[in-house]
C-alpha cells in the first residue's frame, strides 16, 4: 500500500473519532441553549464561518448562485439537509444511547447504505458488485452492533 491510501485511511479514522465526539459536544450545547434545533443552528453557523474562512484562505472564491442554476434541487440542498438531520438526531439520541452504541448503529447504517450505493451505482458512485463477501461483512457489523448493545445491560 502506498503512502496516499494510508493517509486517507488515517483521515477516515480521524473523521470517525470526530463523529463519536460531535454528538456529546452538541448535546452539551443543546442543554445550554435549551433546545436541540438551536444547538444545531449554532453548530452549522460555526461550520459555515469556518468553511468561508477556509475557502478564502485557500484562495478559492465562494460559490456563486449561478453555478447552481442547472443543478437539480436535491443536489444543492441534499448534503446540508442530511447533515442537519444527522447532527440534530445525534445530539438528541447519542447521549441517551451512549457513544459506543450510537456509533455502532451509525456504522451499521453507513455500511448498509454504502453497500446499496456500490451495488446500484447511485449518486455517482461507480457500480461495484458487493458480492457475498460484502453482505457477510455487513452481517458481522450487525453482529458487532448487537454485541455492543449487550454491554449496555
Amino acid at each position: 500500500m502506498s503512502g496516499l491510501p494510508v493517509v486517507y485511511a488515517l483521515v477516515a479514522i480521524l473523521a470517525g473519532c470526530i463523529i463519536a465526539i460531535q454528538p456529546g459536544i452538541n448535546a452539551q450545547l443543546a442543554k445550554r441553549l435549551e433546545h436541540p434545533i438551536q444547538a444545531s443552528l449554532v453548530s452549522f453557523s460555526c461550520g459555515l464561518a469556518l468553511l468561508v474562512v477556509a475557502c478564502l484562505g485557500l484562495g478559492q472564491r465562494l460559490p456563486r448562485p449561478s453555478m447552481l442554476e442547472s443543478a437539480p434541487v436535491w443536489m444543492w440542498i441534499g448534503g446540508g439537509t442530511v447533515g442537519a438531520i444527522f447532527v440534530t438526531t445525534s445530539l438528541i439520541a447519542a447521549p441517551r444511547l451512549g457513544a459506543a452504541y450510537w456509533v455502532s448503529l451509525i456504522v451499521a447504517g453507513q455500511m448498509l447504505a454504502s453497500l446499496l450505493l456500490d451495488e446500484f451505482g447511485w449518486l455517482g458512485f461507480a457500480r461495484r458488485s458487493v458480492g457475498w463477501q460484502g453482505w457477510v461483512g455487513a452481517a458481522f457489523i450487525v453482529a458487532g452492533v448487537a454485541m455492543v448493545s449487550l454491554r449496555r445491560g
